[in-house]
C-alpha cells in the first residue's frame, strides 16, 4: 500500500474568518512537521505540509475537506493519514498503518469522552449542534477528536453526499462537528484506533504518561507560550529542531 501523512499549515489572513476556531499561527508546528518527517522516513511512507491553499473556504482547519473535493488524493495514496499540526510523532511510535489497513473503515483513535452517555446526556451535549438529530448511540459510539483520523478512497465516496453539503451550515458550527456529522450520518463504517495515537495532553500534567503515548497532541492555549511545560518537553525532545528558521 502507498500511504500518506498529511498536514495544513497556512497563513490564517487569506481566508475570509481568520479568527475562526480561535487557532493561530504557533511554534509548536515545527516540532510536529519535523517529527512526522521522521516517523514516515522510518517506515517508509509519504509526508506532505500543504502552505498554499486549495479548499479556500473560511480557515485554513477547513483546507482538510480537499481530500474529498479533489481526487488525486486517494486516486495516489490508499490511505490518507490527517494530523493537525499541534500533534507529535514520539520516537517509540509504532507504524499506524500497518495496524490499521481496512480500506472499508474511517479511522480515529478512541476518544472516551462521550463513550457510554445515555441518550438525554448525549442530547443535552449536543442540542445546541449540528449533531442534535443524529441519533445519540451513534454519536456515543462514534464521536471523534478530529485532530487525528484515516481516510481512503471508500469511506470519502461512502462520505461524499453529506460531506458536499458543507456550505448548508455556514456559520452554524466548526469544521470537527461537520466532520462528525458527516461520519454519523453517511453510515459510512467507522473504525476506533488506539487512543495512544491521540493523547490531549496540552500542561502535561504529573498524570500523563510517556510510555502510553505514541503521538501526543498539544490542543489548547499552552502551545502558544514559550514558556510553557509543552515548549520544553518538545525541545527536549526534538532539540535539532531551529524555530527561528
Amino acid at each position: 500500500m502507498k500511504n500518506l501523512i498529511i498536514q495544513y499549515y497556512i497563513d490564517i489572513n487569506r481566508y475570509s474568518q481568520p479568527k475562526f476556531n480561535g487557532i493561530a499561527p504557533n511554534t509548536v508546528e515545527k516540532y510536529s512537521e519535523y517529527s512526522f518527517k521522521n516517523y514516515c522516513a522510518k517506515f517508509g511512507h509519504d509526508f506532505l505540509r500543504v502552505t498554499e491553499p486549495n479548499f479556500g473556504y473560511m480557515h485554513p482547519t477547513w483546507e482538510r475537506f480537499d481530500l474529498w473535493f479533489n481526487s488525486k488524493w486517494l486516486d495516489e495514496y490508499d490511505q490518507i493519514l490527517y494530523v493537525d499540526t499541534d500533534v507529535f510523532a514520539l520516537d517509540h511510535a509504532p507504524d499506524i498503518f500497518a495496524q490499521y489497513n481496512d480500506l472499508t473503515t474511517f479511522k480515529s483513535p478512541a476518544y472516551g469522552k462521550y463513550r457510554g452517555l445515555s441518550t438525554s446526556n448525549i442530547k443535552l451535549k449536543f442540542k445546541d449542534t449540528i449533531l442534535r438529530d443524529c441519533e445519540p448511540k451513534k454519536v456515543s459510539d462514534t464521536f471523534f477528536q478530529t485532530g487525528v483520523w484515516m481516510l481512503t478512497k471508500q469511506t470519502r465516496d461512502k462520505m461524499m453526499p453529506w460531506v458536499e453539503r458543507y456550505m448548508e451550515f455556514d456559520g452554524q458550527c466548526d469544521d470537527g462537528q461537520f466532520l462528525n456529522w458527516a461520519v454519523i450520518e453517511s453510515g459510512v463504517e467507522y473504525q476506533d484506533m488506539n487512543p495512544m495515537f491521540n493523547v490531549k495532553n496540552n500542561g502535561l500534567k504529573k498524570s500523563w504518561n510517556y510510555n502510553n503515548t505514541y503521538f501526543l497532541h498539544s490542543a489548547g492555549g499552552q502551545k502558544y507560550h514559550t514558556t510553557s511545560k509543552i515548549h520544553t518537553f518538545l525541545s527536549n525532545t526534538f532539540p535539532d529542531v531551529n524555530l527561528s528558521v
